[in-house]
């Protein structure tokens, strides 16, 4: 029996892909470790969606070949996005001591071993995306959009709660469009209502919505408050008509205005999370203002801001108008301290309240000390990874429960809570 490790990058559906790439090694009779020093075998599991992300993983193969030189580890397997986007070729070229390269596997079915908390997993209902937004090189390397089948979905959700999973978080290159290519229309209110009907589930988490196919059903599966969480990840992008129309949104802001209005009027304790571009070709000065007053407007509970980078191959790397680097990283600065500030005054007005708080595990600094009576949760308003935290006190809480905790302070976006059960 060979060991092997894994390293897995990007967002939680290329995470899907490597719990699926590590059951599927582990029943080939291959032994899997969370330490990669010592293995056989070390995979890096790449994204490809931005430069950023590529010279992330190019950074992570240069730290694995040292390994290898050093004896301490003896293969090195990169796949996933970058290879599928950039080509085997030219990243072999690059770097000879890599022993194995391959792109992306649409794996859907096969089974995982689970990389997250035990209470925690990600069901990827659908692969690819048909949007083709100027900006994004998401349809090249992952193709059309292909829905799972909703029988299918229900057998691996029931497996998921049969091991103890608590937090469902349902996942796509984009939600609400899911089931169209199988059955004619977006069912996805079908499935999330099937879902919560599964036995186990505590929260049901949905993310990457897109407003466009956020109908009024969906916003009553919203209300009812059941399993499914009142947080709503709807990544906007900008506010400004002529930069939406330039990314090919198909929306525009008076709609996606009369969208949130709803989401803010009919879920009680919505948090809403959205993701935004600056610097995007042909951004004005005035455009670039429209955005961060859409933003004081709607003040958005969760974002994530990022600055536009020319993908090779997107349509918008060949569009005119380029902001100039220097502008552009002065108004991710403005536009991220925007929504920071909105951020804090979100946790701020939670003091002294008492939240249901899910803990996640205990505190470990950054020397590996685990603190005894520190440990770390997250509320409805907080995905995993992406989001704020809950450093909470209490004694031997068990990751997984659900605790009333008291809300006693805050440090920047996150929360400081005591457990009732101290």
């Amino acid at each position: 029996m060979k060991t092997f490790s894994i390293v897995s990058l990007g967002c939680p559906k290329n995470l899907v892909d490597s719990e699926r790439l590590v059951r599927k090694l582990e029943l080939e009779g291959n032994e899997f470790r969370t330490d990669i020093d010592g293995c056989d075998t070390v995979v890096l599991n790449t994204c490809g969606f931005i430069d950023s992300a590529r010279q992330e993983a190019r950074d992570y193969i240069r730290s694995l070949v040292i390994f290898k030189n050093e004896g301490r580890i003896r293969r090195i397997v990169v796949c996933g996005c970058m290879p599928q986007l950039e080509g085997v070729a030219a990243l072999a070229k690059d770097f000879p001591d890599v022993d194995e390269w391959f792109g992306v596997r649409n794996d859907l079915i096969e089974p995982r071993h689970l990389l997250t908390a035990k209470h925690v997993a990600y069901l990827r209902i659908a692969d690819g995306c048909d949007r083709h937004c100027t900006y994004c090189s998401i349809p090249a390397i992952r193709g059309p959009f292909k829905s799972r089948p909703l029988e299918e979905l229900l057998v691996e959700a029931e497996e998921l709660a049969a091991t103890g999973v608590k937090e469902l978080v349902v996942v796509a290159q984009e939600t609400t469009f899911w089931g169209t290519d199988l059955y004619g229309k977006p069912r996805l209110v079908e499935l999330l209502a099937a879902l919560e009907k599964i036995d186990g589930f505590r929260w049901i988490r949905l993310m990457y919505t897109y407003p466009l196919f956020f109908d009024d059903a969906l916003i009553d599966l919203f209300a009812a408050k059941r399993k499914l969480l009142p947080y709503i990840d709807i990544p906007l992008q900008h506010a400004s008509d002529p930069i939406l129309k330039r990314m090919n949104r198909n929306v525009n802001r008076a709609e996606t205005e009369a969208l949130l209005a709803k989401l803010r009027d009919r879920i009680g304790n919505v948090v809403l999370r959205t993701s935004l571009i600056v610097g995007f070709p042909g951004e004005t000065d005035e455009q670039f203002n429209e955005l961060v007053k859409f933003v004081e407007l709607w003040k958005f509970e969760r974002a994530g801001v990022f600055p536009f980078s020319a993908e090779k191959g997107t349509a918008a790397a060949k569009l005119d108008g380029r902001v100039p680097p220097r502008q552009i990283e002065k108004r991710y600065e403005k536009l991220y301290a925007v929504c920071e500030k909105h951020s804090i005054a979100w946790a701020t007005k939670r003091k002294g309240r008492i939240l249901d708080v899910q803990i996640d595990g205990p505190y470990i600094d950054e020397n590996g000390h685990r603190e005894s009576n520190l440990f770390l949760g997250r509320t409805w308003a907080d995905a995993p990874d992406i989001d704020p935290i809950v450093y909470v006190t209490g004694l031997n809480l068990e990751a997984g429960a659900l605790l009333s905790c008291e809300i006693v302070e805050t440090e920047g976006c996150d929360l400081v809570a005591v457990a009732d059960v101290c």
